[in-house]
């Protein structure tokens, strides 16, 4: 077993300024650091954020997620990003990160990774093919002990306030004040086509909904 310990930095609740990152990144030297991000809109960020991850910490492997994933021959080629996960990242994530805690890596190891893009050692751009996706009863439930460690869990547990629709015609919002107000994940997937999203599978799952009432 490969036994790893987790920091979040979480750049988008704080947003740290480029000298905070710079610090952090430094005085950690991570040995592999996970970036989430969305869609296209996230590009330009994840571009500078993984060229300054390199610059102050050179051995640091920087492996992209989410979205944007979907664009993994870009982000391997022009930003400094050496792996790309592509779909549901939880089990795919542990099995590559099982990997490169290995002595050697070569890229027919990489290869038996399902759901990661690579540049192979002849320059070649690599996707190792989906997954299976994961099941709906084994989609884990958000740890936060970690928000509270870093001071971002009011983002996702806040105290509700009352609201109104700006415009006429819009129907009229109010949550009740002084009430917590939780984001919580029921499920998983899409099935919208919104031409300025990527979504990797048809369909949607639906967690067992004892597993949600425990979590809430």
């Amino acid at each position: 077993k490969v036994k790893v310990s987790v920091d979040f930095f979480n750049i988008d609740y704080f947003r740290y300024s480029h000298d905070e990152v710079v610090n952090n990144f430094k005085t950690n030297q991570y040995d592999i650091v996970g970036i989430s991000a969305v869609v296209s809109t996230a590009y330009a960020y994840t571009k500078y954020l993984s060229k300054l991850i390199k610059e102050v910490s050179s051995k640091t492997i920087i492996i992209v997620g989410g979205n944007l994933a979907a664009s993994a021959e870009i982000l391997l080629r022009k930003c400094s990003v050496d792996y790309c996960v592509i779909g549901d990242g939880e089990l795919i994530m542990q099995n590559l990160v099982i990997a490169l805690a290995e002595d050697t890596i070569t890229d027919k190891k990489l290869e038996l990774i399902k759901g990661i893009s690579f540049i192979s050692k002849d320059n070649s751009f690599v996707f190792t093919g989906y997954g299976d996706r994961l099941p709906a009863d084994l989609i884990e439930t958000p740890d936060f002990t970690i928000l509270e460690k870093n001071g971002s869990l009011s983002h996702f547990i806040y105290e509700t306030k009352e609201m109104h629709g700006g415009e006429e015609g819009i129907q009229k919002l109010i949550k009740p004040r002084g009430k917590n107000s939780m984001i919580t994940l029921t499920t998983k997937g899409c099935v919208a086509r919104c031409t300025f999203c990527h979504r990797w599978e048809k369909g949607y799952r639906v967690r067992p909904i004892n597993q949600v009432i425990d979590h809430i």
